[in-house]
């Protein structure tokens, strides 16, 4: 006779109710939302119009083209997502149903990483939890923005990456490249991960001791299945435009908001004011500036801002170098209240904070907040201190559970702060940090899981729990 699990019945069970409960709040965010305001455009964000218009020209006519010219700024990932609820005419209720889904599953894998990273179920659980409530991952669903599904996608890649160092199984890294290609797609911030990856696998090769060959073939697997679909975009864009870059987002960025910034602090100017003068989103008053390139490809326009917005930045590296820090340190430290009240109507979907922050720092902007703002004030500092207890508890499974000196660990740690360097600069918002909260909310759940074994007085000392 067979002795039932009781243990894992009542694991599965505990997980079906985390499960649950991060679907209730985000199904309820958007239902809300909508009966607040009687306005699905809440649901829009600057951004939405041109994903939205990529995927009716997918969905109706079959190619990646807006009024006619082959796009390069937009990458195809997010517009498919949209894509069905074009075609049907539904394209909030189609995208932000698939975006629930994608985001409950990513609680899923959020657990899954955290039984990798941590032998007792209890942690991963936590981790779970702290995930399944987590602002960003709720408020972002109801978002016609990338952030859900490129979330997905990246944890998806951690997640089969971790096993595949694990137990070896070439099966598993092949599914880890084919994740890191899909976010690429989605967001290009990705593009610079698979060649990063193939070289901590080939160093892991060479230095892990037998089967070195074997290690090295699957190193050269993984870089062709994560960067051979890549590729083959770079050779459409080349093809349809004359363009060999993947997206032109990264030479729009740096021009109109990288260079803009070093102009602003050079000159003495309010950012905002500089990037309008350098036409960003207004071509009349940049082709004012640039009148011959007028007759010029947007290839040709895209490679002169990245040449131009490059010289800048370089002419000046001390200066944009604490502007990218303290971008990075925006993302970090940004609760987003403004996105939750944003779906509400309770704040402009353009209201300026941004500028606000580029030119008189964090704390110039808190003050700005109280004087003018105080319902964002106060909803900032309520999700400020939620955000707070996150970064604690994760440090506290961080350091007191060893984990940097464990691989797993050191892979989540890695890979949070490749997206934290790459998502600095002057544009740098809290929605950068969407796909970090996954691996915060791993070690959250382990240092929650620790604390509360130390405070009952249960097992060794934390370190010795973790091993």
């Amino acid at each position: 006779m067979t002795v039932p699990d009781t243990g894992k019945a009542r694991r599965i069970d505990a997980l079906g109710c985390v499960l649950a409960g991060a679907l209730v709040l985000r199904v309820l965010v958007p239902i809300l939302a909508v009966l607040f305001t009687a306005d699905l455009s809440v649901y829009h964000t600057p951004d939405t119009k041109s994903y939205l218009a990529l995927a009716g020209e997918m969905a109706r006519e079959g190619r990646f083209a807006r009024q006619g010219e082959p796009e390069l700024v937009r990458t195809p990932g997010y517009p498919l997502l949209l894509a069905p609820g074009a075609l049907l005419g539904e394209a909030e209720l189609v995208a932000i149903s698939l975006q629930i889904v994608l985001s409950c599953l990513t609680v899923w894998v959020v657990y899954q990483i955290g039984r990798l990273v941590f032998p007792h179920p209890g942690a991963a659980l936590l981790g779970a939890l702290l995930y399944a409530i987590e602002p960003l991952s709720v408020v972002y669903c109801s978002k016609l923005l990338t952030e859900t599904l490129f979330t997905f996608s990246t944890v998806l890649f951690v997640y089969y990456l971790l096993r595949y160092l694990a137990a070896g199984g070439v099966r598993e890294l092949l599914f880890s490249a084919a994740a890191l290609a899909a976010s690429i797609y989605v967001r290009p911030i990705s593009y610079f991960l698979p060649g990063l990856v193939c070289a901590g696998l080939v160093v892991r090769a060479l230095y892990g001791g037998e089967a070195r060959g074997r290690r090295l073939g699957h190193a050269a697997a993984f870089l062709a299945l994560s960067m051979g679909p890549v590729g083959g975009w770079q050779i459409r864009n080349a093809a349809a435009a004359g363009y060999g870059g993947f997206s032109a987002i990264a030479d729009q960025n740096l021009y109109f908001y990288q260079a803009a910034s070093v102009r602003a602090a050079a000159e003495g100017e309010s950012y905002y004011t500089t990037q309008a003068k350098m036409g960003c989103g207004n071509d009349a008053v940049y082709f004012e500036s640039h009148p011959d390139q007028r007759g010029w490809t947007a290839a040709r326009r895209f490679r002169f801002r990245r040449r131009e917005g490059a010289g800048i930045v370089m002419s000046h590296p001390l200066t944009y170098a604490g502007i990218h820090l303290k971008g990075m340190m925006r993302a970090l430290l940004d609760p987003g209240a403004m996105e939750l009240l944003k779906l509400f109507k309770l704040y402009p979907q353009r209201g300026g904070l941004l500028g606000v922050v580029v030119d008189k720092g964090l704390a110039g902007a808190v003050g700005h907040l109280a004087r003018n703002r105080p319902l964002v004030f106060w909803s900032s500092l309520g999700l400020g201190l939620m955000l707070c207890g996150y970064w604690v508890l994760a440090l506290v499974g961080l350091v007191w559970g060893g984990f940097l000196r464990r691989g797993p660990g050191i892979v989540l740690v890695l890979v949070a702060l490749y997206f934290l360097v790459m998502s600095g600069g002057p544009q740098a918002v809290g929605r950068f940090r969407h796909p970090i909260m996954p691996a915060v909310c791993v070690f959250g759940g382990i240092g929650l899981w620790l604390s509360l074994r130390k405070l009952v007085g249960k097992g060794a000392t934390p370190r010795a729990a973790a091993r």
